[in-house]
């Protein structure tokens, strides 16, 4: 009898062991593959399913000028301040990105003058690169205007805006050329300007001339927030599309400003008014 149970005991032995190998097995098969799952998941989030991810840069050569050349009856007395922005705007997720357009919030602590630009044109190196004519008077520069962007997935969009003013916290500064002329001729036959006597050099004529009328009200007009040696705190953000559904809303990322501080250095304030570009010292706050 004991041999017999011997036996069995053997056999019931031998009979587990493949068993226990097969499921040993299976525990193995089961979790490779959900391992290659997860993989695969992970690879399709990635390659397709991945919301946009969008992060702005901007370099610090930034210039500054006053397009004079824009038609009198859009431009504000003194010209249209323009900032010259490089900017990279870079896309780390798998889905296109839509960007509306980019705005540049600048203000002044000292005048406590604030504008909002917002980028109007596109240029190139060929902006810059071209001078003024032997009569002083300043060539066309080539610029595009700036239309919305959309920035596939892994991908990245480079180039520099051209910054255009659309609103002031002083509302007249944006007040057309021809316009402020009739109010500045109003303000004349109302309060006639004194006039001062000068000689002319070696003619012994003595002459009148009309000085310079000037007055707080007449300054508004002439407001501008950056000036010969002045310094402006200013934000860069992007426009975007509002969000499609609630799962744009619940995944969708924001894209975080840049602060920059720009100074103008102190150079001769005839350059700025004649619309020549002044490069301007700048400070990234980030990115």
């Amino acid at each position: 009898m004991r041999i017999f149970r011997r036996r069995a005991a053997r056999a019931e032995s031998s009979d587990a062991r493949p068993h226990a190998v097969m499921h040993a097995h299976g525990g193995v098969t089961t979790l490779v593959s959900a391992i290659a799952l997860l993989f695969s998941a992970y690879s399709l989030w990635e390659t397709s399913l991945k919301r946009a991810d969008l992060s702005v840069y901007a370099t610090g050569v930034i210039t500054y000028e006053r397009d004079i050349a824009a038609d009198e009856y859009i431009q504000p007395t003194g010209g249209f301040e323009v900032f010259a922005v490089p900017v990279t705007i870079a896309n780390t997720g798998a889905q296109d990105a839509a960007i509306l357009g980019l705005q540049l919030d600048v203000s002044n602590a000292k005048t406590g003058l604030s504008a909002r630009f917002e980028a109007t044109y596109t240029a190139d190196a060929g902006y810059f690169a071209s001078g003024s004519t032997g009569s002083g008077a300043r060539q066309a520069r080539p610029r595009t205007p700036f239309s919305a962007l959309v920035i596939p997935g892994r991908s990245a969009w480079t180039g520099t805006l051209l910054f255009y003013p659309v609103s002031y916290s002083n509302g007249k500064a944006l007040t057309p050329l021809v316009k402020f002329r009739d109010i500045l001729e109003e303000a004349r036959r109302k309060n006639p300007p004194a006039e001062e006597s000068r000689q002319e050099s070696g003619s012994g004529v003595t002459m009148t001339q009309p000085k310079y009328y000037d007055s707080p009200e007449l300054d508004a007009y002439r407001a501008k927030v950056l000036n010969q040696n002045d310094k402006v705190e200013a934000t860069l953000r992007l426009v975007r599309p509002e969000p499609g559904g609630w799962l744009d809303r619940v995944l969708g990322t924001s894209v975080k400003p840049i602060a920059l501080t720009l100074d103008m250095p102190d150079i001769p304030g005839s350059r700025v008014t004649r619309g020549e570009p002044v490069r301007l010292r700048t400070a990234v706050g980030g990115s």
